[in-house]
């Protein structure tokens, strides 16, 4: 009889075990799986552009151009409002690859494909080193609902970076510490904080694993200087990366990040448009707090990780350890980086029920169910900091608790004659090491952010904060720029009115021209039919395959740049008015070949200035119009995007200082350059208003690239 009940039990309890697999499964089909099947939404067109961009041979150097990218988008007819590849690694657009000849929905359609089979891969990696079995590892797994929904509905990246690191934790159980390294690498090269396993692989002692997993990741980024090209990778881990790693990629504000990057942004750091109103204003605090908090994580985790130690079980528990540490710690967190929570909570859940922990094994599956069912809420948060937004932090709080248990089982594996031997020893060492890491991290936040307030009291104010602002032109009685709002790029004037409101879905005003003394403004218009230039209230006026409008002071001359393959042209259109009507005269190439332009802009003289990239390197130019080419500013440093005063005496443009685009100020009659702005951040597209006031758009506290605009005074600064 008591067999025969434990038979019946087990019956149960295995249709119990189907019916929650059923249940999750279908979960995951309908809401996750199908749904993206149908839509791009936001995610995965941003890897598909750059993957076509490469399959494609064009010049990748500006991906990370958030405005550029946009209008490959809207010339390739893609469905999706915005695009971005910020804060994404170069070469996180590989594995897309092989599938974006396809049209971007069938390519997605394919992904989720492979994302199925990824899954399918990871339970079956899990259940080689586990003794759970297929049925509880796919219950463990379909438990993160709200991370695997967006994976799939997003087309994210992050079910191929959970496979990679399960197959690492595969082959290091079976002892092939090159494999192990070399998946590491893998996953690091699509998303960046596996890499800090080469950290526990060397605390461990395991130098097969740390060796291999450096030089893979040293063969990867060769690879990716030679499929994407030296110049955007060299963007990427000088600029890009280092802005990542500070939690300022997007929105630093924005509570969906659930990171304490996040929270100390809104705690501690002012932004007009962001974040006007935080708890106190003291970016010191910032430089104080956050290393410290990384530190205060660090510590503990060490702490309980034993070198040399060659217990299986133990090792599950580290790597959980670990990997949880390593998205708490994570500057910018979304909800489907937590996919790859399923291999921690697979490798502890195994320890757990063979050592009969059932009470701990309910209270790890509740954090973690909570943990990946939080949905967070930006609407009610907008601004300020309250109780709102210490719950919408819910996540962070809920992955800590969840964190500290599995710590605490740890720390309980040690032997309490061996922790008493060791622990001064690595006691020491670890508070020697994180003094010294937090005591670089506050040096490097104080840089960071000590041209903070000066750029901040030097903004524009608008009635609108948009996503975006950049591109500005003065104009009669104002100016006008180009800004993102949630469904698009517009034009926009000092008001913030749309200069000409589209009602076309899938159309951009991606940049504009306009001189102070006359009133219409020329502006490029992108969608699936390409880039052109059109004239605000002149329909009939349109220039086809044309971007970046530049006008001449007496209006009688149109500048433009024509792409082929990411390289610009550039052109000149000599404008006609006949009975109220403009219309285009004549049309010429005036420099193109080896020279791939940027940016142009009149001088008040005629003569164009432009910008333009050569033999690996960007500089200004000057020509006349049928004169010869003559260089205007050069140098080791990249000089880009110039501006001509009104007076015609200086030029105003960016040049890249130590990895950081700065404002540059030259007397064309001295040739003498004075820097106008120092922060640990960008300025781009500089304008002169007035021969004493020049505007620019800036991402100082702001995310990369995603810029605000300001001005400056130059007129003390005229040598």
């Amino acid at each position: 009889m008591p067999r025969l009940q434990a038979i019946t039990s087990k019956k149960i309890w295995r249709c119990v075990e189907l019916a929650c697999l059923a249940f999750l499964a279908c979960l995951l089909l309908g809401r996750g799986v199908l749904p993206g099947w149908h839509s791009l939404n936001s995610d995965f067109p941003n890897y598909y552009l750059v993957a076509r961009l490469l399959r494609e041979g064009f010049s990748l150097d500006r991906i990370y151009d958030w405005v550029w990218l946009q209008r490959i988008k809207d010339q390739w007819g893609l469905d999706q409002p915005l695009v971005g590849f910020a804060g994404l690694t170069p070469l996180s657009a590989l594995p897309i690859w092989p599938v974006a000849g396809f049209a971007a929905l069938t390519a997605k359609r394919f992904w989720i494909v492979a994302n199925l089979i990824f899954l399918f891969g990871t339970a079956e990696a899990l259940h080689r080193v586990t003794q759970l079995g297929r049925r509880r590892i796919w219950i463990l797994s379909l438990l993160a609902v709200i991370p695997l929904r967006a994976s799939f509905l997003l087309g994210q990246m992050h079910i191929l970076v959970l496979l990679l690191l399960a197959l690492a934790y595969f082959f290091r159980a079976r002892m092939r510490g090159f494999a192990c390294g070399v998946c590491v690498a893998l996953a690091g090269a699509l998303k960046v904080y596996p890499l800090l396993f080469v950290f526990y692989f060397a605390w461990k002692r395991q130098w097969r694993e740390a060796v291999s997993t450096v030089l893979a990741t040293a063969a990867l980024v060769g690879i990716g200087y030679a499929c994407m090209g030296s110049h955007i990778m060299h963007i990427y881990l000088t600029q890009i990366l280092p802005r990542s790693m500070q939690g300022e990629v997007i929105d630093p504000y924005n509570v969906r990040a659930a990171s304490i990057a996040a929270l100390l942004h809104r705690l501690f750091l002012f932004e007009p448009g962001l974040n006007p109103a935080p708890l106190w204003n003291l970016p010191v605090l910032y430089s104080i707090f956050y290393p410290l908090w990384q530190a205060v994580i660090l510590f503990p985790l060490f702490l309980v990780i034993r070198p040399a130690s060659k217990d299986r079980d133990r090792e599950k528990l580290e790597w959980a350890v670990f990997l949880l540490a390593l998205l708490i710690l994570s500057p910018v967190p979304s909800s489907y980086h937590f996919v790859v929570m399923i291999l921690p909570i697979v490798l502890a859940a195994d320890v757990l029920v063979k050592r009969q922990q059932y009470g701990g094994l309910v209270i790890m599956l509740l954090l973690y169910f909570m943990m990946c069912g939080v949905v967070i809420s930006q609407a009610r948060v907008s601004s300020g900091f309250g109780l709102l937004t210490v719950l919408a932090f819910s996540r962070l709080w809920i992955g800590l608790l969840l964190w500290l248990f599995l710590l605490v089982c740890l720390w309980r594996e040690d032997d309490p004659l061996e922790r008493r031997k060791d622990l001064d020893r690595r006691v020491i060492q670890l508070t020697v090491v994180l003094a010294i890491f937090w005591m670089a991290g506050f040096t490097g936040y104080q840089r960071h952010f000590a041209h903070l307030e000066e750029d901040i009291h030097a903004r524009l104010r608008l009635p609108i904060h948009p996503l975006l602002a950049t591109g500005i032109h003065s104009r009669a009685g104002g100016f006008v720029a180009t800004v993102m709002t949630p469904s698009g790029y517009q034009i926009v004037d000092q008001s913030g009115h749309a200069v000409w409101p589209s009602t076309q879905v899938g159309t951009d005003q991606l940049s504009s021209a306009a001189t102070a003394n006359r009133s219409p403004v020329f502006m490029e218009v992108a969608d699936k039919n390409g880039s052109r230039i059109a004239l605000q209230d002149a329909p009939a006026f349109n220039i086809p395959n044309a971007e970046s409008p530049a006008i001449s002071a007496d209006g009688l001359s149109l500048a433009y740049i024509r792409e082929a393959k990411g390289r610009g042209l550039l052109r000149m259109a000599r404008l006609a008015f006949l009975s109220g009507t403009i219309s285009v005269a004549d049309d010429a190439e005036i420099v193109g070949g080896p020279y791939d332009v940027r940016d142009v802009v009149f001088s008040p003289s005629g003569d164009f200035v432009f910008s333009a990239r050569i033999h690996g390197t960007t500089n200004i130019y000057r020509i006349a119009p049928g004169g010869p080419l003559a260089v205007l500013v050069a140098g080791h440093e990249e000089a880009d995007a110039p501006d001509v005063s009104p007076n015609g005496q200086r030029i105003v443009f960016r040049r890249l200082l130590r990895n950081r685009w700065q404002l540059v100020m030259m007397d064309l009659a001295r040739r003498q350059e004075t820097q106008l702005t120092f922060g640990d951040c960008n300025a781009f597209s500089p304008a002169w208003m007035n021969d004493a006031t020049v505007a620019y758009a800036t991402d100082c506290g702001r995310g990369f690239g995603l810029t605000a605009l300001a001005s400056i005074d130059v007129s003390g600064h005229v040598p």
